[in-house]
């Protein structure tokens, strides 16, 4: 008897304990997230950014069967929002909805002076859109060249919400040799769009996916967009390589949460991503909002960014950005 309990502490007593630490592995891993979860939006309400995050949020929220909070601060070209993420623990809690602009961030630029970009992981893509070269309706011209006369015997002003926008505004302006144009770099999507129904500013560069919605009520008019070939979702405008100027502009937006984030947490949120991918409510809002859905994994971002990078480099060498 005495034999058979000391093979039963030695064998099966490890067994179990082996078997319980998996089971309670398992357990914590599926159990992300157990309160609310706040998506920083580092830019204006009522941008394009503001609406799909809004509609990622609820397909989130309906998904982890916890709230999902979305939070505006904008400012700084979107590094203080991040900042506000990357002061957050670290526990998954708190994302971050990006833009490609942040790409042209580097070390020092911003209040905190690090390394921004580097402190982030990357989750996923979520959409992409080509930012679009974009007038009043008013505007008595419908075509790039329209613009171009226009402006050599009027004064315009051009505006923009990101840096990025900023660069790939600064390459066409000195393409088209409107370098005397007058660039007003606004904190959010909103209140450049509502700039320029107001008469303040007479072209703007959002996304396609921003500006689609005032399209559609009549009130703007895309004189290009910057994709290399036509996008789907606006089939009818021409790129600006079409009408005589190489220069090229896209737009994503991206989920990502700071490095530190334990991989329980981050693993859980790439299969929240997965799962919401499927959801017709938030691929249809996206749609109907000028963007193409795209839920990468984070490798695909990762790569995604990799080369936008390498194109962005020279343009950021011989165009300076400002405030």
């Amino acid at each position: 008897m005495n034999s058979f309990r000391s093979a039963m502490r030695k064998f099966v007593f490890p067994l179990l304990a082996a078997m319980l630490a998996f089971t309670s592995g398992l357990a914590q891993s599926q159990a992300f997230p157990t309160r609310p979860v706040t998506i920083v939006v580092p830019y204006a309400a009522g941008g394009g950014t503001d609406v799909v995050t809004r509609q990622l949020a609820r397909a989130l929220e309906k998904h982890w069967g916890q709230p999902v909070v979305v939070e505006n601060l904008a400012g700084a070209d979107g590094t203080i929002g991040t900042q506000r993420v990357l002061r957050a623990p670290a526990d998954g809690y708190t994302l971050l909805l990006q833009l490609n602009t942040m790409l042209l961030w580097k070390p020092g630029d911003n209040s905190s002076k690090i390394d921004l970009v580097g402190e982030l992981k990357f989750i996923s893509l979520i959409q992409t859109a080509p930012l679009a070269f974009a007038v009043s309706s008013k505007f008595p011209g419908n075509t790039m060249a329209d613009y171009v006369a226009y402006c050599k015997v009027q004064q315009c002003s051009w505006g923009t919400a990101t840096k990025y926008a900023q660069l790939i505004g600064k390459t066409l302006m000195d393409v088209t040799g409107l370098t005397k144009s007058v660039n007003v770099n606004y904190k959010g999507g909103g209140p450049m769009l509502n700039d320029l129904l107001g008469g303040h500013v007479t072209m703007v560069l959002p996304s396609v996916a921003s500006g689609q919605r005032f399209v559609q009520q009549g009130q703007m008019k895309f004189l290009a967009v910057g994709s290399v070939e036509r996008f789907p979702l606006v089939p009818t405008v021409p790129t600006l390589v079409e009408q005589g100027f190489k220069v090229f502009g896209d737009s994503w937006y991206g989920l990502m949460v700071a490095k530190d984030t334990p991989p329980q947490a981050f693993n859980a949120i790439v299969e929240g991503i997965k799962a919401v991918a499927k959801d017709k409510g938030l691929v249809d809002s996206i749609e109907s909002n000028g963007g193409t859905p795209v839920f990468s994994t984070p490798e695909q971002f990762n790569e995604y960014a990799r080369k936008e990078r390498q194109y962005l480099a020279p343009l950021m060498a011989k165009y300076p950005l400002t405030e």
